[in-house]
């Protein structure tokens, strides 16, 4: 059977579902294929991520009608908030402008940070970062690689990628899976075509280095015929989905992160400082240090008032390493003990690696790549192939991810714009020569 729309999406995971409704909106038939249930087995909480949603002016309001198409957030009400050794500091609330402005932070970098210099200055200081000791810029270099999708050392970290809107404010959710089928629902009522097949199990190419279709297994099965194909799933991705695939889209071989996070679940007992922790709290032991392993840690509360989703970041390598994952819980626990003297810190369970196999899970859920791969991520070998996911952005903020999605669809605009001028043309040329 041929199926087929002129824009195909290939998703996972909730990629693309801004993309997709915004196409439609403009009357570009489009089909949104789902392999989520392809790529491992994954709890919700390990689908969101540890990462939140900056909420400032460049986020649209169609991009928050998307947001709240799935489940819904909550504002922290002091913003996004860091444990340092020192104390805690929030990033909006009502001590922040006192706390900034009484901290080693260089005033050229807390103006840039605030967004209240120039853009010229902002250009200065990132031109001449190298002349600020560390402590005068760390948490602009915090701002690009907590989350971003390239490792940097501290010092470094300003040198790549895209600084988080710290100060904006911040919103966090507890995922469900129903919150997935929820943002299924609302595409359709934007008429996209959702797909969730069985499998894909080839594609089809034409003239001119193009994708003209692929071949879906499943209920609706047969070749998806298409003009323009997104695809949302990153180099290993792809290969753990299908290796044949991955040998058409990325010929170089998957490429494999150099760290990526992982989430532990841990309880901690009723004590003064458990209970003022908020909704998202990043633990740093040492800003010196490098931000990875239990040096920064992610404590996100669950439905559970003793109960927290506790997010690392490890050597890729040792993902699915027990004896490396216990270690780490074991230091984990005794650096919470130090912070919450009577929180009695317990590993409840142990991130998915622990558990399964890499036949069963596949790639990292968030990887972190050296920046020494840079030059082989987002490369593309077809004229109407669009490539977005973990290779692709900066970071992995919904801020990423929805920039990533407006140039692809102003591309897929210029051309549809240009398709459509072609077939009047044709189409008048064949009224006056009948």
């Amino acid at each position: 059977m041929e199926l087929g729309n002129p824009i195909v999406i290939v998703s996972t995971f909730g990629r693309g579902h801004w993309l997709a409704a915004a196409l439609a909106q403009e009357g570009i038939k489009t089909t949104l294929v789902d392999v989520s249930s392809k790529l491992g087995v994954w709890p919700s909480e390990d689908l969101e991520g540890p990462f939140g949603f900056f909420r400032n002016e460049r986020i649209s309001e169609s991009q928050v009608e998307r947001l709240y198409s799935d489940d819904s957030f909550e504002e922290l009400h002091n913003g996004f908030t860091m444990w340092l050794p020192e104390g805690p500091i929030e990033l909006k609330g009502p001590l922040t402008k006192f706390k900034i402005e009484n901290s080693t932070l260089s005033s050229h970098v807390r103006d840039l940070m605030l967004a209240s210099s120039p853009d010229k200055q902002q250009r200065a200081v990132y031109k001449n970062l190298s002349s600020f000791n560390f402590d005068q810029s760390w948490l602009l270099h915090f701002a690009h690689q907590w989350a971003g999708t390239t490792y940097k050392p501290n010092a470094l970290g300003a040198m790549d990628g895209e600084a988080l809107p710290l100060f904006s404010s911040f919103l966090v959710r507890q995922a469900t899976r129903a919150g997935l089928e929820k943002s299924f629902a609302w595409l359709k009522s934007k008429g996209v075509q959702i797909i969730q097949p069985q499998q894909i199990v080839d594609a089809s190419f034409g003239a001119g280095k193009t994708v003209t279709g692929l071949e879906i297994a499943g209920e609706n099965q047969g070749l998806l015929k298409l003009e323009q194909l997104v695809w949302m799933l990153n180099s290993e991705e792809t290969y753990f989905l299908n290796e044949r695939l991955g040998k058409y889209f990325f010929p170089e071989g998957p490429l494999e992160s150099e760290w990526c996070w992982v989430r532990y679940r841990m309880s901690l007992q009723e004590c003064f400082e458990r209970d003022s922790l908020p909704l998202h709290t990043v633990v740093i032991d040492d800003v010196n240090s490098p931000w990875t392993h239990e040096n920064m840690m992610v404590l996100q509360r669950t439905s559970l008032k003793d109960q927290f989703d506790v997010w690392i970041r490890i050597p890729t390598v040792q993902r699915f390493n027990k004896e490396y994952l216990t270690n780490r819980s074991a230091r984990m626990s005794a650096l919470l003990s130090r912070r919450m003297s009577l929180a009695a810190p317990e590993v409840l369970s142990f991130p998915q690696e622990y558990y399964y196999t890499y036949a069963q899970l596949g790639a990292p859920r968030f990887p972190v790549f050296a920046a020494a791969q840079k030059s082989r991520r987002g490369q593309v070998g077809f004229g109407n192939l669009h490539l977005d996911g973990p290779e692709v952005w900066p970071h992995f903020a919904w801020t990423a991810t929805f920039a990533s999605n407006e140039r692809i669809r102003s591309d897929i605009q210029a051309w549809w714009k240009e398709k459509l001028l072609k077939e009047q043309k044709e189409k008048k040329r064949k009224e006056s020569n009948p």
